[in-house]
């Protein structure tokens, strides 16, 4: 029995259009903008300021004030 041309090419040109699809995709993709690797260590360097400066603001309330002391 010999294979219909008709399917082959209805397989051939599906095959041929999901690999179209697959090139587009990949082009979309190396497009889109990447973001820095300096821009995120930035960012985690100013967190890990700010969590220190609060970290020294928090720790005033823990020590008592020099004035109620004198008091007491």
């Amino acid at each position: 029995m010999m294979p219909d041309p008709t399917l082959y090419r209805m397989v051939a040109q599906a095959h041929h259009e999901d690999l179209l699809h697959q090139a587009e995709q990949r082009q979309l993709l190396a497009r889109l903008p990447r973001p820095h690797r300096s821009m995120s260590r930035r960012a985690v360097g100013q967190l890990g300021t700010l969590l220190l400066k609060l970290g020294t603001w928090l720790k005033q309330f823990e020590q008592p004030h020099p004035a109620l002391q004198d008091h007491v």
